[in-house]
């Protein structure tokens, strides 16, 4: 039908050419479009139609993802304008879609369109930056602009990694980087998207400085404000240091331990020029302070924020080497805080620290509250340290806590009652089997559970 519409409108405009007549010519030049303007158009339409065909354009119709679907049909209402066209690549963007397929969006269509995919991805940017500059930038519905710049990201480094050649990191990074040095702005977005882009790719020394700066900024601009912060006093880590032992010299309440927490670590790991033993460690030093400072009413939870602490730098490169959570445990034990200093050892994957949780495990007479509960049950479990607890008043607990577990959890009861028989101990291991086969306890005699450990494992 295009095609005979392209056809008609030739044969007028040659018929009024060969024509040449004046009021003809006069009635054109009155109206708003010319026969060549229809003839433009009419083309271009044809050409665009001509495009749907495209394998790519064919996929994105047929595609389960209903969000494909949706840019087949933009694209196809889109008559290949420019307009339309940058605004849905850039929409394609923000939604993190491969820039591959960007690139082949603008490749099929009818051009030339002036659009590469390094605009796309800049103006997509700059919306991100405008919504959280507090803008009204529509990043395609009520979506958070570090959620969005996650996906873009993502789709850059995935563009890097197949070496496609269309956006860099650098390219990335120069967009960004004005609104992260722009000191005008909230501070948490700026250090939130130097640590989006940092996840994905390698910051430069300088702009790995400029994150520390912020992180340190604004932990200081919440708990210690009087206490300006310039790039000098985090440029290295004696300066670092320097300034943590400042602060932590100042401090006396909860909260200001709990920033020097987050200060800690938001730097690099402190383990050369300063920190010359363990008690110079500064998670160490913190943990000194904060016991030598804390009151009898609060000694309890006080505990337990130390082994929060340390278990959230578990798998980070600020996890303590094996030294300092014996120094940490040392320093709980002196407040007779058993329990967390317990945890502390048995959650490391170091056996010396085993044998001394092993230790104050035999020491113990009477087992209650302040030196036990179900948590430390299943971690003696997970250490296999079951048979090393033979002797010790926490052998009867550990079995009661095995036996109460759904299906023993992770536990193998018959594996933990076999180590028991090798080690020695039939009687345990017979009564464990006796218990976890549903043997009433009036037949549970040792006897019973003898013949059991030699005949059942």
């Amino acid at each position: 039908m295009t095609k005979k519409a392209i056809q008609t409108v030739k044969h007028f405009t040659e018929k009024l050419r060969k024509r040449n007549l004046e009021d003809d010519i006069q009635e054109a030049s009155d109206s708003k479009m010319t026969y060549a303007d229809a003839l433009n158009h009419l083309e271009k339409s044809l050409a665009h139609l001509e495009t749907l065909n495209h394998s790519f354009l064919v996929s994105l119709k047929n595609s389960e993802q209903e969000t494909l679907r949706k840019y087949g049909d933009l694209y196809d209402l889109s008559r290949s304008e420019k307009g339309k066209l940058h605004d849905q690549a850039v929409a394609m963007c923000l939604d993190g879609l491969p820039l591959r397929m960007i690139r082949q969006l603008l490749q099929v269509a009818v051009g030339p369109l002036d659009i590469s995919p390094k605009d796309v991805v800049q103006d997509a940017v700059r919306k991100i930056i405008s919504a959280l500059s507090g803008g009204s930038a529509d990043l395609g519905g009520s979506r958070d602009p570090l959620q969005v710049l996650e996906g873009v990201v993502a789709a850059v480094h995935a563009s890097v990694d197949k070496g496609e050649d269309l956006v860099s990191a650098e390219d990335l990074l120069e967009w960004l980087r004005p609104f992260c040095a722009d000191d005008t702005r909230p501070m948490r977005p700026r250090i939130q998207v130097l640590q989006i882009w940092g996840q994905s790719f390698n910051l430069t020394e300088e702009d790995g400085k400029l994150l520390v700066f912020f992180r340190t900024e604004a932990i200081l601009k919440a708990t210690w404000p009087q206490r300006q912060v310039d790039i000098a006093d985090i440029e290295n880590e004696v300066n670092r240091y320097a300034l943590f032992s400042e602060l932590l010299e100042s401090s006396r309440q909860e909260v200001e331990f709990q920033h020097l927490v987050l200060l800690l670590q938001a730097w690099p790991p402190m383990r050369h020029d300063s920190v010359t033993d363990i008690t110079s460690n500064p998670w160490v030093r913190l943990v000194t302070v904060m016991l030598s400072r804390c009151t009898v009413e609060n000694k309890e939870g006080l505990g337990n924020e130390v082994l929060k602490i340390c278990r959230s730098l578990y798998n980070t490169k600020q996890m303590l080497p094996a030294e300092a959570v014996k120094k940490l445990c040392s320093l709980l034990l002196s407040q007779s805080l058993l329990l967390p200093a317990l945890k502390l050892l048995l959650e490391s994957q170091d056996e010396s620290l085993h044998a001394v949780a092993l230790e104050h495990i035999t020491a113990v007479v009477k087992v209650n509250d302040s030196n036990c509960d179900q948590e430390l049950l299943s971690l003696l479990l997970d250490a296999r340290l079951l048979v090393k607890c033979v002797s010790t008043a926490f052998y009867p607990h550990i079995i009661e806590h095995l036996l109460a577990s759904p299906q023993q959890g992770p536990w193998d009861a018959e594996g933990l009652a076999r180590h028991l028989r090798e080690a020695g101990h039939e009687a345990e291991a017979g009564s464990l089997l006796l218990a976890v086969r549903g043997t009433h306890r009036a037949l549970r005699t040792f006897s019973a559970a003898l013949s059991a450990g030699q005949h059942w494992v």
